[in-house]
C-alpha cells in the first residue's frame, strides 16, 4: 500500500496543471474545431452541423486572402524592423560604461508600457489636426486613414513596442560571450566589425534565434494597435488575423466564421514553430 501510495503522489501533485490544461486548453481548442463545422446560436452554443459551409466561406472571400497577405507582410516588416533595432542597441551597449546604464534603461523602458497605452500615445502623435508629427513636418496627413502611411504607423508602433524585449535578450546573449575570446580577437587584428559578425553573433546565436522567431509571432499575433491606431482601416488595408476573429465573433457574433480563422492562426504558428525546431539544430550554436 505505501509504495501505491508513493506512486500515486506525483499525478497528484500535478493534477491541477492538468485539470488547468484540460479546462483552459485543450477543451476550448477542440470546441473550436468542432464549431468551425456547426451551426451555433448568438452565444455561441452548438445547434447543428454545418459541413464546410464556412470554410467554402472563407476560402472564397477575397477579404480573407487581404488580411492572411497583411498579416504575413506585416510580420516580416516587424521581425526586421525590430531585430535590426534591437541588435544594433545591444552590441552598442554590450561594453559596460558609466552611461552604459542609463542607455540601457531608456532602450528597455519601453518594456513597462503596455501596447494599449503605447498606442494611445502615438494616436496624439499621428492625428491629422493638431498631432506632433504633422506640426513637425508642416502637413496635414491623415496618417491612420490613409492606405499608404496607416500600414507604416500600425508597423512603427509594433516595432517600437517589441525592440525592448528584443534589446534585452540580445544583451544578455552579447555579455554572455568570454571576454578571452574578444582579447583573443583583438590580438588577431580583428576589427569592432569582424568581432560582432564572426564571435557576436555565432556565440548569442541561442538568444539571436529566439528573438527573431519571438517578433515574428509577436507581430502575426497583433492586435491592439490594428484596432486603437487604425480599426483595421482604411478598407481593412491593416486589419489581421487576430483582429478580424475579434470583429467576427464579439462584434458580428459570426462565432463559426471566427473558429475557422482561429484554426487557420494556429496552423500558422505551429509551421513556424515546427521550423524554428529544424532550423535550430542547424543554426544554433550551444557553448
Amino acid at each position: 500500500m505505501k509504495k501505491k501510495k508513493k506512486r500515486a503522489l506525483p499525478y497528484l501533485l500535478m493534477l491541477p496543471t492538468f485539470v488547468g490544461a484540460g479546462v483552459f486548453s485543450f477543451y476550448p481548442f477542440f470546441k473550436t474545431i468542432l464549431s468551425s463545422f456547426s451551426f451555433t446560436d448568438q452565444f455561441g452554443a452548438w445547434q447543428s452541423w454545418a459541413g464546410t459551409t464556412y470554410w467554402d466561406m472563407m476560402f472564397h472571400e477575397d477579404s480573407f486572402w487581404q488580411i492572411l497577405k497583411f498579416t504575413l507582410v506585416f510580420a516580416v516588416v516587424i521581425f526586421i524592423g525590430t531585430f535590426g533595432i534591437a541588435m544594433l542597441l545591444a552590441l552598442l551597449t554590450t561594453k559596460k560604461t558609466k552611461l552604459g546604464k542609463i542607455s540601457q534603461m531608456l532602450y528597455a523602458l519601453p518594456i513597462a508600457i503596455a501596447h494599449a497605452t503605447s498606442s494611445v500615445i502615438f494616436l496624439f502623435v499621428v492625428k491629422t489636426d493638431g498631432g506632433l508629427l504633422n506640426s513637425w513636418l508642416g502637413t496635414d496627413i491623415s496618417w491612420t486613414t490613409n492606405k499608404d502611411t496607416a500600414f507604416w504607423v500600425v508597423a512603427v508602433v509594433t516595432i517600437w513596442t517589441h525592440i525592448s524585449g528584443s534589446f534585452l535578450y540580445l544583451l544578455a546573449g552579447f555579455r554572455g560571450v568570454s571576454d578571452d575570446i574578444q582579447e583573443a580577437a583583438t590580438v588577431d587584428g580583428a576589427n569592432g566589425f569582424t568581432k560582432a559578425i564572426k564571435i557576436m553573433l555565432p556565440m548569442a546565436s541561442p538568444q539571436i534565434f529566439y528573438v527573431l522567431f519571438l517578433n515574428i509571432l509577436g507581430a502575426m499575433k497583433c492586435f491592439t494597435q490594428a484596432k486603437l491606431l487604425t480599426s483595421g482601416g482604411p478598407a481593412g488595408s491593416t486589419t489581421t488575423i487576430m483582429y478580424e476573429i475579434y470583429l467576427r465573433a464579439i462584434r458580428y457574433g459570426e462565432y463559426e466564421y471566427a473558429c475557422c480563422l482561429s484554426i487557420v492562426m494556429f496552423l500558422l504558428l505551429f509551421i513556424l514553430t515546427r521550423i524554428q525546431f529544424f532550423c535550430e539544430k542547424k543554426l544554433v550554436f550551444y557553448q
